[in-house]
């Protein structure tokens, strides 16, 4: 029997709150890493100077992504009928 509207939206919404949770958590992680590298990088640039050698240069890079609105709006198949219905745009 195929999934209603509402099984589908309370799916995409499940899936959602699933994935937003996720993010936070790895956000939070991330945050924690980062006080840990500077921490680690001020040590180091300390050890680095009592020794009489040069700071260490770090090769942390930073990677972010910008999502366009309409590239959501271009997602195929049924996760973009999930992504649309979520958006309160399904059917225009």
């Amino acid at each position: 029997m195929p999934k209603s509207l509402r099984e589908w939206l309370q799916e995409g919404e499940a899936l959602y709150e699933a994935a937003v949770r996720d993010v936070q958590e790895i956000e939070a992680q991330l945050d924690e890493l980062e006080v840990r590298l500077a921490e680690k990088r001020h040590e180091l640039q300390q050890i680095a100077q009592v020794m009489g050698k040069p700071p260490p240069e770090g090769n942390h890079r930073v990677a972010a992504q910008i999502v366009d609105e309409r590239a959501l709006n271009n997602v195929p198949g049924p996760h973009g009928t999930i992504v649309r219905a979520i958006q309160g745009r399904l059917g225009r």
